[in-house]
């Protein structure tokens, strides 16, 4: 008996965590009011995000701290070091999961989401180029366009794997930001290379990204039947599957505005006609948190075992009625058996991302120095984080399901086994004067209750994420004569949110602003 509750104890402790769920909330929390020195003090302090598993999760939110101070030089480095880790983690991840399937989630290595790992190619173009505009290094400036093309270079190395689904594996950041380091570059390719881009942009917006809810209000649909839409008409896939927000009708006049600017000859200007090109990279908020959701799980592994399932049947009570059975679950396209059970079900917890805060249309004004409104422009939206984010978790759901099934499977034959082992050794079940039945099930029904609420208790979803980056990107392009302004967003005829100045110089090439707001 005592063998049988330590076989049961091993098995149980195997991913008991809290997968730093509060020290990433107090990490959130510096980030989101600019104390960025702060953070990076509790990253360098923080027993969690020291732990060699969490390296490449604290890389990439030092990365960012550093990014938000403007310490551009400083946070590449960091960043960079987070891209060798995260391909060198991604090289062996399939076959260390492989020998892990025993263990919980959060008790393994940190590898990041493809989202996750895509946007470190970003921002490390992003850094370059904003610390080009600070030091007028062209090194910097060649170093951006590099970073794009390694972006591209990753999309393009992951496509592949992902044919037929309507997962991640097309960025419109890349497309709508590269074409802007390619126009800052300047030569006839490099416009060329541009124009390419946005065109690519509009076939991702239409083949990609009506997945998410912000850009259609059908896209569970055309998410559904993602598999089938390549074969069909595109009038037909418009008309059955697409109701277009108006996020994406702005988004796509902005595209195909630029398609018509590059596709047009430069006209020669005059002294008086010439304004500076300006792209404002704006990020709003904080990502939607990745938290931990309820499922259950059926016990139909029991029924190749009839003398257990039995056991589990009459003693435990373990087999759901016919109508407790309840196929779906949370999560789109996988099947999950709820058991329905109130004390000794078989539950366990899954990654879910709540995105509370949808993007909304937001209009851009500009003020000049006399706070005269000179411009007022919709802020075109291009990557919602929260929609990408969320569409990850459903990305993972079947693989999280089938290893998650599998160890809990093996968790509870372990303790249904033993207690009744437990039952048999009190004389449960036996007939005459050694009948001890009542005393025997009791025990064993103990034991195991005790077993199953640990098992429960262990299998914490992993909710580890990249907590600091934006809920939305979006970028604005503006036409601005030299000087200061004032930026304003509106999210409402009443409502205003400022931005700061910023100081536009007289030239020929794209001037890039980056600014957060939380």
């Amino acid at each position: 008996m005592k063998k049988n509750l330590l076989i049961v104890s091993s098995l149980i402790l195997l991913g008991c965590s809290t997968g730093g769920r509060e020290d990433r909330h107090e990490l959130r929390n510096f980030y989101a009011t600019g104390a960025y020195d702060q953070g990076l003090e509790f990253l360098e302090k923080s027993k969690y995000y020291q732990d060699k598993n969490e390296r490449l999760l604290s890389l990439m939110e030092k990365g960012m701290l550093l990014h938000a101070k403007g310490d551009y030089e400083k946070s590449s480095l960091v960043f960079d070091e987070a891209r060798s880790l995260s391909n060198d983690l991604y090289t062996t991840s399939l076959s260390k999961k492989a020998e892990k399937t025993l263990l919980n989630d959060t008790y393994d290595v940190f590898y990041g989401e493809i989202y996750e790992r895509s946007l470190l190619h970003f921002y490390l173009s992003l850094n370059a180029i904003l610390n080009y505009q600070k030091t007028k290094k062209r090194d910097d400036l060649f170093k951006a366009r590099a970073e794009v093309l390694a972006w591209d270079s990753f999309l393009s190395s992951i496509k592949e794997d992902r044919l037929g689904k309507s997962v991640y594996k097309n960025d419109l950041l890349l497309k709508i930001y590269g074409a802007k380091i390619h126009e800052m570059i300047g030569t006839r390719e490099d416009h060329n290379i541009a124009l390419q881009l946005y065109k690519d942009a509009r076939d991702i917006l239409l083949k990609n990204y009506n997945t998410y809810p912000s850009f259609n209000t059908h896209y569970k649909d055309f998410k559904k039947d993602f598999d089938k839409l390549a074969s069909m008409p595109i009038d037909e896939v418009k008309k059955k599957y697409i109701a277009e927000s108006d996020l994406q009708k702005n988004l796509k006049d902005t595209i195909e505005q630029n398609i018509s600017r590059l596709s047009q000859k430069p006209k020669k200007k005059t002294l008086k006609d010439i304004k500076t090109p300006v792209t404002l990279v704006f990020e709003k908020g904080l990502i939607a948190e990745k938290v931990a959701d309820k499922s259950f799980y059926s016990l139909d592994f029991l029924s190749k075992e009839p003398l257990i399932a039995l056991f589990a049947a009459d003693v435990l009570g373990l087999l759901p009625s016919p109508n407790s059975y309840n196929p779906g679950g949370a999560y789109m396209g996988i099947i999950v058996a709820s058991a329905a059970l109130k004390n000794i079900g078989i539950g366990f917890e899954l990654p879910k991302v709540i995105n509370i805060d949808p993007p909304k249309k937001l209009s851009l004004s500009v003020l000049d120095k006399d706070n005269k409104e000179v411009l007022v422009k919709e802020m075109p939206l291009i990557n919602p984080m929260g929609d990408i984010a969320e569409e990850a978790v459903f990305e993972s759901s079947a693989w999280t399901y089938t290893r998650t099934g599998f160890r809990l499977a093996t968790k509870h034959a372990t303790a249904i086994a033993a207690s009744f082992a437990t039952y048999k050794a009190l004389g449960g079940g036996n007939k005459g004067k050694n009948n001890n039945d009542f005393l025997a099930r009791n025990a064993a029904v103990l034991q195991y209750i005790g077993a199953a609420k640990a098992i429960e208790e262990s299998e914490k979803a992993d909710t580890r994420f990249w907590s600091t980056l934006p809920n939305e990107i979006r970028l604005v392009d503006l036409d601005l004569n030299p000087g200061t302004y004032h930026l304003e967003i509106r999210q409402s005829p009443t409502e205003k949110i400022s931005l700061g100045d910023i100081e536009v110089p007289a030239q020929d090439s794209p001037l890039l602003v980056n600014i957060r707001k939380n």
